[in-house]
């Protein structure tokens, strides 16, 4: 038996290695060169083409490289009642957590201003923005944990999510009716909402006009999440004075993208959290014994709530 790697823009060989540092490991195969097919119990993806999954008839595991199941529950052609498991880990969090911090700051202090100037040789001071609140659409581990390290650092912080949360420093809103009372008062949203039938596109006009005129978006969940265009024009009337942007819907973000060249926009090529890949593997083998010996698996993904 043996577990297949198939990711899309990701090199797997590290995965590869760090799997094959553990005694319970099975053979480990890397898409193309997968074998016999009826071999294959479990397989590792990011981003894998629609259909690729119902190639192995003997599949028992799905399980996500990182924590996003999108491109996984999009698949029309996904095998029926396998089950998905995602990958969960503090590490995640906490590097999230830091890089909107930073995005803020960056900001914030004018960081990018200051090194665009000094490529010009050109001594222009600027004030710090005073503004500190802030609100984080999706309170699950990457946004509570983001929202507390927040807090902590002096910003004010509310939340919005599909149910009520209790975290201490955050005021939370939730359910349809109080998305844009949540973002009435924010200096900074940002999304790390998981992508829903019911939160695609959630960034869009509609949204950016609840915002404070010249408020700052930060998006760190989902591509899809974002209205391309409407984001444009926030931009380009002042609704929004900028956009740090982590994902996009195409991925690498296609080099003709009006995107790059827009001087309001800071993109980074979806870094704000990497997957541990040591971690990722251990837990991948844990949930893969698991379903061999019929225990509970850890994270696994509820299709209902695709999450």
């Amino acid at each position: 038996m043996a577990i297949l790697i198939l990711l899309n823009q990701v090199d797997p060989t590290l995965l590869e290695t760090h799997l094959k540092s553990h005694n319970d490991c099975p053979e480990v195969r890397i898409w193309p060169n997968c074998g016999n097919k009826d071999d294959i119990e479990c397989v590792i993806v990011w981003k894998h083409d629609e259909g690729v999954l119902n190639e192995f008839p003997n599949l028992k595991l799905i399980a996500s490289y990182g924590a996003g199941v999108e491109n996984i529950l999009s698949d029309p052609a996904l095998p029926a009642d396998v089950p998905i498991t995602r990958f969960v880990d503090d590490t995640l969090s906490d590097q999230m957590a830091e890089f909107v911090l930073a995005a803020i700051l960056n900001h914030r202090l004018h960081l990018t201003y200051y090194r665009e100037q000094q490529a010009a040789s050109q001594w222009r001071g600027k004030d710090f923005l005073t503004g500190k609140n802030v609100t984080i659409l999706g309170l699950g581990e990457l946004g509570s944990t983001t929202a507390k390290l927040l807090d902590k650092n002096g910003y004010k912080v509310s939340g919005w999510s599909r149910s009520e949360k209790n975290i201490d420093g955050v005021k939370s809103y939730f359910g349809n009716d109080q998305l844009y009372l949540s973002v009435e008062e924010a200096d900074f949203v940002v999304c790390l909402l998981p992508l829903t039938p019911g939160t695609k596109y959630i960034l869009n006009a509609d949204l950016f006009s609840k915002m404070i005129k010249g408020s700052f978006l930060i998006n760190v969940g989902r591509g899809d999440h974002l209205n391309d265009n409407d984001l444009m024009d926030a931009l380009y009337n002042n609704q929004l004075s900028g956009a740090l942007l982590d994902v996009f819907s195409k991925e690498p973000l296609p080099q003709d993208h009006p995107f790059w060249k827009h001087l309001k926009i800071h993109i980074t090529p979806h870094i704000s959290s990497p997957t541990d890949k040591a971690k990722v593997a251990r837990q991948i083998l844990d949930n893969y014994n698991r379903i061999l010996s019929g225990s509970t698996l850890k994270n696994q993904v509820d299709p209902q709530r695709s999450y």
